[in-house]
C-alpha cells in the first residue's frame, strides 16, 4: 500500500518545524544544554506535527522560493518568541545574581559544566529552582500553548512585525529588571542594613577588624534569610510565564 501525502501537508510540516526549532533553541526550559540535541529536534518535530493541521489550509501555492523564504521567516519568528520567554525567565536568575553581589558570593563564581560558563552560586541556585518549578507547576505547558496560539496572530506567510516585536522585547526587558528587584528586594535591604551596622561598629570600636568580620557576617545573613526569597519564586514565575504567553499571543502580523 502506497502512502500518499499532499504537498501542502509536507510544506506545513516543514514550516511548522522551522518555527518550532527557533522557539525550542531559545525558549526555556527547552534550550537547556542538559537536554540532548536529538530530544530537542524530536520535540520541535512533535510541535510541528501538532500545528501542521492548522497551517496547511491557509498555505498558498507551494514553490521552492516560497518554502525557502518562509522557512527563514518562520525560524526568525520562532527565535523571537523564544527570546521573549527567555527574557522574562531570566528575571529569577538575575534576582539571585543581585543577592550574590550584595552578599559577597560573586567573589568566587562556580563553574557550570552544562552551560560552559562561570556563574555565581545563588544565581545558579535560583535558575535551577525556577526550572524545577516550571516543570512541576505546568508552566512549560503554558509556554507551549502560547507558542501554538501564536499562529492566530502570526500565520505562516505573514511578515515579521518588527515594530511590535521591538515594543514587546523592550517591555520584557523592563519587566525582567523590575521582577528581579522585587524578588531580591528584601534580601538586598537586609544586607544593606548589615553594611550600615558594620560601619557604625567600626566607628564605635575602631580596634575591631570590621573588614575581616564583614564577610562571615554577611554570608551568615545571606544563608539565613535566603529562604525569604523562596516563597516568592512560584507566584513570581507563574506571573512571568503568563506575561510571556500573552506577549506571544499579542503579536499580530500586518
Amino acid at each position: 500500500m502506497d502512502l500518499q501525502v499532499s504537498e501542502a501537508t509536507l510544506a506545513a510540516l516543514l514550516l511548522g518545524t522551522a518555527r518550532a526549532t527557533g522557539f525550542v533553541l531559545m525558549a526555556p526550559p527547552f534550550n537547556n544544554k542538559a537536554i540532548a540535541v536529538p530530544v530537542k529536534a524530536a520535540f520541535a518535530l512533535a510541535l510541528s506535527v501538532t500545528v501542521s493541521t492548522h497551517i496547511a489550509p491557509g498555505l498558498p501555492a507551494v514553490t521552492p522560493g516560497f518554502l525557502i523564504v518562509t522557512a527563514l521567516t518562520e525560524t526568525v519568528i520562532g527565535a523571537a518568541l523564544g527570546f521573549v520567554v527567555q527574557l522574562l525567565f531570566t528575571a529569577v536568575q538575575m534576582a539571585g545574581d543581585i543577592i550574590d553581589v550584595t552578599g559577597g558570593f560573586s567573589l568566587q563564581p562556580a563553574y557550570d559544566p552544562l552551560a560552559m560558563t562561570q556563574n555565581a552560586t545563588i544565581g545558579r541556585l535560583h535558575y535551577l529552582l525556577a526550572t524545577t518549578l516550571l516543570f512541576t507547576s505546568g508552566g512549560h505547558l503554558l509556554i507551549v500553548k502560547g507558542f501554538a496560539t501564536s499562529y492566530v496572530g502570526l500565520p505562516v506567510g505573514g511578515n515579521v512585525p518588527t515594530a511590535q516585536l521591538a515594543h514587546v522585547m523592550l517591555t520584557a526587558f523592563s519587566m525582567m529588571f523590575l521582577a528581579a528587584l522585587q524578588i531580591a528586594g528584601p534580601m538586598v535591604a537586609v544586607l544593606l542594613l548589615a553594611d550600615v551596622a558594620l560601619a557604625l561598629m567600626s566607628r564605635a570600636a575602631p580596634a575591631l577588624n570590621i573588614f575581616q568580620m564583614g564577610f562571615p557576617v554577611k554570608i551568615m545573613l545571606t544563608l539565613t534569610m535566603l529562604g525569604l526569597t523562596f516563597p516568592l519564586l512560584p507566584p513570581a514565575l507563574d506571573t512571568l510565564m503568563q506575561h510571556a504567553a500573552r506577549a506571544m499571543i499579542s503579536l499580530k502580523s500586518g
